[in-house]
């Protein structure tokens, strides 16, 4: 996400005062299941229009990393 937004600011012009991302996580098992719910939180700075800060946002929601999390997701494993 942090990698995502500083090129996107570097492209569009802009200069976050800060960047700033921390993810927090939890896995818990739901029944036969696992699941992991991710908390993130962006810290810009100040300085930035509303307009500017939203770009980034919307740029760390869609990375390419953030996309493949959100997903639903299977593993195959073979062992010979």
């Amino acid at each position: 996400m942090a990698l995502t937004m500083a090129a996107v600011a570097a492209h569009k012009g802009f200069a976050p005062e800060r960047l700033d991302v921390r993810v927090e996580w939890e896995t818990r098992e739901d029944g036969r299941e696992w699941a992991s719910e991710f908390r993130t939180t962006i810290d810009l700075g100040a300085g930035m229009d509303d307009r500017a800060r939203k770009i980034l946002f919307n740029a760390a929601r869609n990375c390419e990393v953030h996309r493949l999390l959100r997903g639903r997701m299977a593993f195959e494993e073979t062992l010979l």
